[in-house]
């Protein structure tokens, strides 16, 4: 069980509805927070989880940049799981990936660790016109691939996310490139944007200040195998979002067995670069 890019992005947020929002548009007025942030995962004991008995682990993440720098992420999710055959199982994925601000480069390297293996996946996308990607692969194996279609990076799909929201949009729908388990992956997302209210998580202590005033949606994103939506969705991610981009609070739902994460630790980080005229 992993965490993908594309929801991970969602936590420095998570789009993607016909809103005439260029699909490269800049996104300068959408200021995101940069900041850290640690969650806490544990079992949804609500519902049944057949031989998996237990299941802990957590998140922690950083946001740094601006959209005139690119932003950068970091990522590191331990997860533990007890249950059936195998007994415990320990896994580590650790991502880090820099994006361009217009959405037209993006660098990732994803590492994941278990007792008896260690996979590593590395790329550089570059968008060839409105409706195509290359990828250049240099880990694990080098190669060049292509995909094809109109396609959100991570967080352009955070930026679309909260610019539907702030239209007052309910849903986008959107493909979004993932790519850190697969470098030729792609997802068909939709997401469900809940009314504006204020505050509506909990949070971490030193979160309550950075976020005081702001506003936060309810919105849970829906992410399809390519082609296969009418085979339900491979895991649901449901959160907390605030309108500058913090995930307050957030379940994740793999089909099996549902993760719930809770705000530990909280960090406002320095603003990235501004945009000059």
């Amino acid at each position: 069980m992993r965490l993908r890019s594309g929801a991970l992005a969602l936590l420095c947020a998570a789009g993607q509805l016909a809103l005439s929002l260029g699909l490269c548009e800049p996104a300068s007025a959408l200021a995101l927070l940069p900041h850290r942030a640690s969650y806490a995962l544990t079992l949804d004991g609500s519902r049944p989880t057949g031989q998996l008995e237990d299941m802990s682990g957590t998140i922690d993440y950083q946001m740094t940049g601006s959209a005139c720098a690119g932003y950068n992420t970091l990522t590191r999710q331990f997860s533990e799981s007890r249950g059936g055959e195998d007994g415990v199982l320990r896994q580590t994925v650790t991502s880090k990936a820099w994006e361009a601000g217009d959405g037209e480069v993006y660098r990732f390297e994803s590492t994941t660790e278990t007792a008896s293996d260690t996979d590593n996946v590395a790329a550089s996308v570059t968008r060839e016109g409105a409706d195509r990607l290359k990828v250049v692969v240099t880990r694990p194996d080098d190669q060049v691939l292509t995909v094809d279609g109109v396609i959100l990076l991570p967080t352009q799909h955070v930026l679309k996310v909260l610019a539907a929201a702030a239209a007052g949009a309910d849903t986008l729908a959107a493909k979004v490139y993932d790519g850190a388990s697969d470098p030729q992956k792609v997802y068909d997302t939709l997401a469900v944007i809940g009314r504006l209210r204020s505050g509506g998580a909990r949070l971490a202590p030193a979160a309550e200040a950075a976020l005081a005033g702001h506003l936060s949606y309810p919105v849970a994103v829906s992410y399809y195998e390519p082609g296969a939506i009418d085979e339900g969705p491979a895991y649901v991610m449901s959160f907390t979002l605030y309108d500058n981009g913090v995930v307050g609070d957030l379940r994740i739902d793999y089909g099996r067995f549902a993760l719930i994460g809770s705000m530990s630790a909280f960090e406002a980080l320095p603003p990235g670069a501004e945009c000059k005229p």
